[in-house]
C-alpha cells in the first residue's frame, strides 16, 4: 500500500516541479505561500531586533536628531 500524498511541506524544503505538471494556478498558489512564508518571518526578525537595545554611538546619535526635532528653526 503506498503512503498518502502529503502537500504540507516542511518549511526550508525545496519542492521541484516538473514543468508539465505546472499550470498558473499552481505555479501562483506556491509563490503566494512562499511570499508569506517570507514575509512572516522577516517580521518575526524585526521584531526581534527591535527588542535589542541601541548601541551607545546609536543612541547619542538618535539623542542628537531628536535635540534637532525638538528645536525650533529659524528661517530668515
Amino acid at each position: 500500500m503506498a503512503p498518502a500524498a502529503d502537500e504540507d511541506w516542511p518549511v526550508g524544503q525545496i519542492i521541484v516541479v516538473p514543468h508539465a505538471w505546472r499550470d498558473d494556478s499552481l505555479w501562483k498558489d506556491i509563490q503566494a505561500e512562499t511570499r508569506d512564508r517570507i514575509g512572516t518571518n522577516l517580521q518575526a526578525i524585526y521584531a526581534g531586533l527591535l527588542q535589542q537595545p541601541l548601541s551607545p554611538p546609536l543612541m547619542k546619535l538618535a539623542c542628537e536628531i531628536e535635540t534637532c526635532l525638538e528645536t525650533p528653526q529659524h528661517v530668515g
